[in-house]
């Protein structure tokens, strides 16, 4: 069974947003992008990653709740089941960063898809970071 591991929100400010969810909830942060553009946060089971919202690429349209990631045991069968059902691949952000095989360096470890009703998922075989030193083996 597929297993919710990773929400993705879009935000206008990523820091001041991980001030709030730190402070409020006392979730841990794992990553920050160089740019301030992208805060990871994570309770040590679901991973929250906090994008700065720009011009809407998928889903969404405005600041908030943009998308969710499901750690998949089978990538491939997983999304042979998907089409079937009526969702979408997103082939462009799928072809630059989801290729595992074309484009190994900038591989992120998930696909996205939408579903019929136009929700935006991931789905990752290899799971996302819910704790700091998680890239270490920690």
């Amino acid at each position: 069974m597929a297993k919710i591991r990773h929400i993705g929100i879009t935000t206008r400010d990523p820091a001041a947003t991980a001030a709030f969810f730190t402070q409020a909830f006392g979730l841990v942060e794992v990553q920050r992008s160089p740019d301030n553009e992208g805060v990871v946060l994570s309770d040590g089971y679901i991973n929250v990653t906090l994008l700065k919202f720009k011009v809407d690429r998928y889903g969404g349209g405005q600041p908030g709740l943009h998308h969710f990631g499901f750690h998949v045991e089978d990538l491939a069968a997983t999304e042979a089941g998907l089409a079937p059902l009526g969702a979408v691949e997103l082939k462009e952000w799928n072809q630059t960063y989801g290729n595992q095989e074309g484009t190994p360096e900038r591989w992120v470890g998930e696909r996205k898809w939408m579903t019929p009703d136009g929700i935006t998922i991931d789905v990752n075989p290899t799971g996302w970071k819910v704790r700091p030193g998680a890239e270490r083996g920690e």
